[in-house]
C-alpha cells in the first residue's frame, strides 16, 4: 500500500530542483522532479520524498480534513489500547 500525504510548499530551490514542505508543523525536503510548475504556498501530494501531484485549494482542504480525521481516530484507538493494558 502506498500513501501520499498533502503538504504545503514553503520554499523552492530551483537550481537544486528541491523544495521544502510543511506537514502541519513538520518541515521536510522534497524532490520536485515530477512536477513542472510549482509555487510557494501551493499544496502537493508527497510520496517517498517526491512531490507527485499538485493539489488545487479544494482538494488540499478535503485531503487535509481527511488526514486530521484519520489521526484523530488513531489517537482515540491508542488511548483505548493504553487503557485496556492497565
Amino acid at each position: 500500500m502506498c500513501i501520499a500525504a498533502p503538504a504545503q510548499v514553503v520554499e523552492i530551490r530551483e537550481k537544486e530542483n528541491i523544495g521544502f514542505v510543511d506537514f502541519g508543523g513538520v518541515r521536510q525536503q522534497i524532490k520536485l522532479d515530477l512536477i513542472d510548475e510549482i509555487e510557494v504556498g501551493k499544496y502537493v501530494l508527497v510520496h517517498a520524498g517526491y512531490a507527485i501531484e499538485m493539489l488545487d485549494d479544494q482538494a488540499a482542504k478535503e485531503s487535509l480534513e481527511a488526514w486530521d480525521e484519520l489521526l484523530e481516530t488513531l489517537d482515540k484507538e491508542d488511548e483505548l489500547l493504553a487503557s485496556s493494558d492497565k
